[in-house]
């Protein structure tokens, strides 16, 4: 293994604690994903009840996430200062490499204890702030450091 590298256990760790947080709450349907530093999938799930769209949405705000080295919740706040200039690299990535970036909340960057970037956790499904919530939670719940912003 790799030093200060997102591990699978690690991963479904938060996807799990995650899930969980947002079934605590009936009614709530959500989709997980974790990226490790390359923006590569690790481990996403959405649950029975989510709309389809959600698990790509999830994986679109963890990868903006670790192209940026930011959570979805800095590139938001630049986004509504700067449209002009976000609508761009948003069209240039979208063209170039064919990846969606997002600035909606629900993008957290996952970090070692030491501080070196392991990854991110992208959830949709609910309310941007409810997300993003939910994905410090899960983060935290693996023992590792979130940075939302």
């Amino acid at each position: 293994m790799v030093a200060d590298a997102l591990t699978l256990a690690q991963a479904q760790a938060i996807v799990t604690a995650a899930l969980a947080g947002a079934r605590s709450e009936p009614g709530r349907f959500i989709a997980v994903c974790v990226v490790d530093a390359g923006g590569h999938p690790l481990a996403m799930l959405r649950e029975e009840g989510a709309a389809p769209l959600l698990a790509h949405i999830a994986e679109a705000k963890a990868r903006t996430c670790v192209i940026y080295g930011k959570p979805t919740r800095v590139l938001r706040d630049w986004a509504d200062a700067t449209p002009n200039w976000f609508h761009g690299v948003r069209d240039v990535a979208s063209a170039r490499t064919g990846l969606p970036l997002i600035a909606s909340l629900g993008g957290v960057i996952i970090r070692a204890p030491g501080g070196a970037l392991l990854g991110a956790c992208g959830i949709a499904g609910e309310a941007g702030e409810y997300d993003e919530a939910l994905g410090v939670q899960g983060i935290e719940a693996a023992r590792l450091v979130a940075e939302a912003g």
